[in-house]
């Protein structure tokens, strides 16, 4: 629905103004006996501005082409009402909270008699029968040579906002990496707005996250992140010269959206896989969920990511942890393939409680694995491993292994990890970032000791 805004600034204005205490009214309607929300060919409401009138709305539904009418001053189209009324709608219908209360009266008389003129128009466009022109005739064809221009534009936009920040970078270094720490934030804010205009959201993300890496006093990982960014610049100026692969891990790298369903139209017969856990965070305005789930029959770890408005709820409901079903995985064509989409996802009684045993691996192992990723992928932010036996030390808390070796351990209270361990040691399922391990399924590596050994 926002992709229909006609700026940034009407997008937002419709995200504020999509909240039921606004609308003192809200109906949806249609030609049929149904009076479901879900079922509506038309909507209309009544939402409260800064006058003493509300602005009334409505929405025709009966086309593909979005169609807005409101009593607004507004020259901009959609306005911000009209963007709004469709956020309630959609949200009611995924069920993202309360969504205000949706009643079935019938439009007032100014909005009937469009909602009739447009009827009109439909059937006089769809001829004799009054047949609908979109089954009548096929669908017009993309034109290859406006799709090819719109692409070349997208392209140079991106272009130029990474010349841009290549020439920021090198400022950066010039003054020297020190002054960067006196640097306010609005320094980095402003940045990586200019990358968000030239649709570069992925390196946006990597310049906001610069003020994390200002303060150690050696300056490696600020360093080592400018790295990502410098990469990013030389990777679009010489992308002509990658492979599918590495054009693949580019383009995710910088944030550009996967074309999904050319994606899933590839996907092969459906295998067992378990999911293993999720993480949830917050950035920004955005939620995240990361769902790790691990092949059967090899191991081979995947990534299922899902985005949310923050506040707003997932609308795609979660994986069953620790249940295993059969799956249609499309990895997404890089080098290090990490990232997938599934094809549909079964029914709950499609899915089985089964734990696969984890195999042991040290903690050395775990170094040598991410670095071979890192090779493949260096925008690679996370992986997921299993590492065990290990044991749990809870100040601070790591898991360390038989070697000595020891990985800090995040978002994992170690008191409860000594209490599963019961003595024994642990075998552990979890993401890795290069620098904390994020324990996401724990099994008992051994015999665990019996209540009188644990006291002593």
């Amino acid at each position: 629905m926002l992709a229909l805004a006609p700026d940034s600034a009407s997008a937002q204005a419709a995200r504020q103004l999509s909240s039921p205490g606004k609308w003192p009214t809200l109906n949806a309607g249609s030609q049929s006996d149904a009076q479901l929300p879900s079922d509506a060919q038309w909507l209309w409401g009544e939402c409260q501005g800064s006058g003493r009138k509300p602005y009334l709305v409505g929405v025709d539904l009966r086309t593909p082409e979005y169609a807005c009418k409101c009593s607004c001053p507004s020259r901009k189209f959609p306005c911000k009402h009209g963007l709004a009324l469709l956020l309630l709608h959609v949200g009611g219908q995924q069920g993202a909270g309360q969504q205000g209360s949706w009643g079935a009266a019938a439009p007032p008389e100014v909005l009937s008699k469009w909602l009739e003129s447009r009827r009109a128009r439909q059937d006089a466009a769809a001829g004799p029968g009054g047949a609908d022109p979109e089954l009548a005739a096929p669908a017009k064809a993309a034109d290859p040579a406006a799709k090819a221009k719109r692409e070349a534009a997208r392209h140079a936009k991106i272009g130029s906002g990474l010349e841009d920040l290549h020439l920021w970078m090198q400022d950066l270094i010039r003054g020297g990496l020190p002054a960067a720490r006196k640097l306010p934030y609005r320094t980095w804010d402003a940045q990586a707005a200019r990358l968000i205009d030239a649709q570069a959201p992925g390196a946006a993300r990597l310049v906001r996250q610069i003020p994390d890496h200002l303060h150690a006093e050696n300056g490696e990982a600020l360093l080592s992140h400018l790295g990502k960014l410098a990469l990013l610049c030389g990777g679009w100026a010489n992308r002509d010269a990658l492979s599918d692969p590495e054009r693949w891990q580019l383009l995710s790298a910088l944030g550009q959206p996967l074309d999904s369903a050319a994606l899933l139209a590839g996907h092969g017969t459906p295998e067992a896989w378990t999911v293993m856990g999720s993480v949830q965070e917050t950035e920004g305005k955005l939620d995240t969920r990361r769902t790790w789930l691990r092949r059967v029959r090899d191991g081979q770890a995947a990534l299922i990511l899902d985005f949310a408005p923050s506040g707003r709820g997932f609308t795609v409901p979660s994986l069953p942890s620790l249940q295993t079903a059969a799956l249609g995985v499309c990895f997404v064509p890089t080098l290090h393939p990490v990232r997938a989409l599934l094809a549909g996802v079964p029914e709950l009684p499609d899915w089985r409680p089964e734990v696969p045993d984890l195999p042991a691996a040290s903690i050395a192992e775990l170094y040598a694995a991410h670095a071979r990723a890192l090779a493949l992928d260096p925008w690679l932010e996370r992986s997921a491993f299993s590492i065990g036996p290990v044991r749990v030390l809870p100040d601070p808390a790591q898991a360390q292994d038989a070697f000595g070796h020891a990985v800090p351990l995040s978002r994992a209270d170690p008191y409860a990890l000594l209490a599963e361990a019961r003595g024994g040691p642990l075998n552990l399922f979890g993401e890795w970032n290069g620098a904390t391990f994020t324990p996401l399924t724990v099994q008992q590596a051994g015999p665990a000791l019996n209540d009188t050994e644990v006291r002593a």
